[in-house]
């Protein structure tokens, strides 16, 4: 026992140096000291074994913890697939996340975004790829699982071609890309809200990519006045918004509950075949109170003007409905043609002479003095021309009215100006007309604006117009 007086504690050093001295010493102690020895030997070996057996269960614990973690991931990916696209084949289709970072590039993964650019939903279809995957109606309208289905059509028919995003995501195409096969896919969810275009009960889809408004003029129009004059509410169509189709449209918005707008967009397209209508009553007018006199105004004036309508002044190149008006005031009072809507060379020469005879600078703008005038002003009478050698007449041609709502120009192709070709194609001046303003219509155009006084500026105006019938022309030279 002497020998551990001058070393640290055996209670605080490790087991292993404890017993190994106590060995050491086995040979020299007595008896009692072997038994001992013997006995801390035993004990050795029991922590040895102890220390082993604990290290050997910690190692397969974590084997166990391994494999159930393998097996849970495993699990989970499986089950994504078969969510996504249920089928025999579902797995070889992208991922739900390669499809979620697909929408986040296109559209922020937003299912109802229209900014307005032609591309429309999630995964940014236009309205012709959506129809072809057999959509119907706005594709931001359809629920989010449709959309995610008919882009997965997309994908079993094209790839990933349609999408830009894919390239710069680096997507890859799979197995089932371009494979065309789409009867296994089902087209989950109905449209997300009753404004939505699908055929059914004879209601055609709405055809539009965009909302018609006053001015436009297209087959689609005459379709929906057709189908109002079906149900004895409107003439046959024409195509033209008019007037007339403005009225009946504002009334059919504010029959069924919508704001008058007088815009044909899908919920109006549908109440042309569903909505109720009735024409707006006959107004009889009541006898006026008889006026107190007042001066005489101007010869071919009527005395009281409009409120001047425009934000801005008016110039020439301008065309809307405001100068239509005023055109067709100044019809009114036999000095000009029906009103175009269009500022043109026409009119800018009327607007001078108006203002010159009343006392303003001519300087050919409608402000709100010159709008004034077209009801309250002065205006010299038109001389009628001597017919002359120069500018022949031609007393038995009947000539057309003048068809536009705007002026036609160089690139446009209508069958106006098929019948313009036409024309003078029957004076011997021009070939068949075709309907499309090419550079050989550009160059006949400008030759016959010259030889009859006009300005060469290549527009068909009605003045020019009715030059097709009656104006001199000699084709230019080759």
């Amino acid at each position: 026992m002497s020998r551990y007086l001058g070393q640290s504690d055996p209670r605080t050093s490790s087991s292993t140096a404890f017993f190994a001295d106590w060995s050491a010493d086995a040979d020299a102690a007595p008896a009692a000291g072997r038994e001992h020895a013997a006995e801390a030997s035993e004990l050795q070996r029991q922590v040895d074994f102890s220390t082993s057996r604990r290290v050997e269960l910690w190692q397969r614990s974590a084997s166990l913890r391994r494999r159930a973690l393998a097996l849970s991931t495993l699990a989970a990916s499986a089950a994504a697939v078969v969510v996504f696209a249920p089928g025999p084949t579902a797995n070889a289709d992208p991922s739900p996340h390669t499809w979620y970072r697909l929408r986040m590039c296109e559209s922020s993964n937003n299912y109802q975004i229209n900014t307005g650019n032609g591309y429309y939903g999630a995964y940014q279809f236009d309205l012709s790829t959506w129809r072809s995957v057999g959509g119907s109606g706005y594709p931001n309208q359809a629920s989010p699982a449709e959309q995610d289905a008919r882009a997965l059509m997309l994908y079993r028919m094209r790839g990933w071609q349609p999408w830009t995003c894919a390239g710069i995501l680096g997507l890859r195409n799979d197995a089932d890309a371009g494979s065309g096969r789409t009867g296994d896919i089902h087209i989950g969810g109905s449209r997300g809200g009753s404004h939505g275009g699908s055929h059914h009960s004879g209601i055609p889809s709405f055809p539009g990519s965009r909302w018609y408004h006053y001015g436009d003029w297209n087959n689609d129009i005459k379709q929906f006045q057709n189908e109002m004059h079906r149900r004895g509410f409107f003439p046959p169509g024409t195509g033209q918004y008019g007037p007339l189709t403005l009225a009946m449209v504002k009334r059919l918005q504010a029959l069924n509950g919508l704001i008058p707008n007088g815009y044909i967009g899908p919920n109006t397209w549908r109440l042309a075949w569903t909505g109720k209508y009735s024409n707006p009553p006959a107004q009889h007018p009541t006898p006026a109170p008889k006026p107190r006199p007042k001066p005489a105004p101007h010869p071919g004036s009527t005395g009281k003007a409009p409120a001047f309508p425009g934000r801005h002044d008016f110039r020439y190149g301008e065309n809307n409905k405001d100068i239509k008006r005023f055109q067709d005031q100044m019809h009114s009072r036999g000095v000009f043609p029906p009103g175009t809507g269009q500022f043109g060379p026409l009119t800018l020469a009327m607007v001078k002479k108006l203002q010159q005879a009343n006392g303003i600078r001519g300087n050919g703008v409608i402000d709100a003095r010159t709008w004034a005038l077209a009801w309250t002003g002065r205006f010299p009478a038109a001389r009628t021309p001597a017919p002359s050698r120069n500018r022949p007449t031609h007393p038995s041609v009947s000539v057309p009215r003048f068809p536009g709502i705007r002026w036609y120009r160089y690139g446009d192709w209508s069958n106006e100006i098929k019948v313009f070709q036409n024309a003078m194609h029957r004076r011997g001046y021009f070939p068949a007309g075709t309907g499309q303003y090419g550079p050989k219509t550009l160059r006949m155009v400008k030759q016959l604006q010259r030889l009859n006084g006009l300005i060469p500026n290549g527009l068909i105006g009605p003045k020019t117009w009715r030059l097709a019938w009656t104006g001199k022309y000699t084709p230019p030279a080759s």
